[in-house]
């Protein structure tokens, strides 16, 4: 089902890509089209080269692929039957590490993964149905989210080692790093804003602070600040977009992080946008 609380985009027969600025590395969107869902990544808003492309439920709806400049699939696999013309299909891309994963919305393990021949810089996404095929268009990162004065965490699905995202509070924008959709054992736990919006954090299982910064009004209540988290093998590093992160640590002892969940209170509220 789609949700009529965030943008719906539709898309023709013919295959021409409509393109969108790429925040951060992971694309979480939801599709409903018969056949011939198509992305493109792009470093710029048209189709370049370098390009990766994601072709879903292409060869009459049966196969999927990876394809790079153009030329041969760097993976194809059968996807009968992961479209639908009647309801929307959750899917996600992450591009981490110079590599490209594909998955179904819900499932943590890709059905498509291969490195990206020619690592660059990604910095748009088209989307694209076509070959007979029409579609509507969902994507996760319009989604407009709040929270409350009250400390709940809400949790999101995390498929890539980073996410992006902004927010507007006066001040403790909280956010947790889990290994369920809940708090867990381990969680590690990133505070930004606190202390009166003068320090931020990084938590261990509610214990005592790895590492704190100086972050003096580091978060607005009247305008949405863009950051980036990134946290592949433990090492935990949080910063706004396009800057140097403002705090980083590794742990010692990693673990796999499944889940993002975000929240505010002592006194504050937030509005939330989260690529993830």
């Amino acid at each position: 089902m789609g949700d009529d609380s965030w943008p719906s985009y539709g898309t023709d027969e013919e295959k021409q890509y409509r393109f969108r600025q790429l925040f951060g590395k992971t694309l979480r969107f939801q599709v409903k089209a018969a056949h011939d869902a198509h992305l493109a990544f792009t470093s710029a808003e048209e189709e370049t080269e370098p390009m990766v492309e994601v072709f879903i439920g292409g060869w009459d709806a049966s196969a999927s692929a990876v394809r790079f400049n153009k030329s041969d699939d760097l993976v194809k696999v059968d996807t009968p039957d992961f479209l639908s013309e009647e309801e929307y299909r959750e899917f996600w891309v992450a591009l981490d590490n110079d590599e490209i994963k594909v998955g179904k919305g819900g499932e943590h393990e890709p059905f498509m993964q291969c490195p990206i021949p020619e690592p660059f810089t990604i910095t748009h996404y088209g989307y694209s149905t076509g070959w007979g095929a029409t579609g509507w268009w969902q994507f996760h990162g319009d989604k407009q989210l709040s929270t409350e004065d009250c400390l709940t965490y809400n949790f999101e699905p995390a498929f890539g080692d980073s996410v992006c995202f902004s927010v507007a509070c006066g001040h403790d924008a909280h956010l947790a790093l889990t290994s369920g959709p809940e708090e867990t054992t381990p969680m590690y736990e990133i505070f930004i804003g606190g202390w009166e919006n003068q320090h931020s954090a990084i938590r261990l299982n509610k214990g005592e602070d790895m590492i704190k910064a100086e972050t003096p009004d580091a978060v607005c209540s009247d305008e949405e600040r863009k950051f980036t988290m990134s946290f592949k093998d433990g090492r935990i590093r949080v910063g706004y977009m396009d800057t140097p992160p403002f705090m980083e640590w590794t742990d010692p002892e990693p673990w796999k992080i499944t889940h993002v969940g975000y929240c505010t209170g002592w006194g504050a509220t937030g509005k939330w946008q989260i690529h993830i």
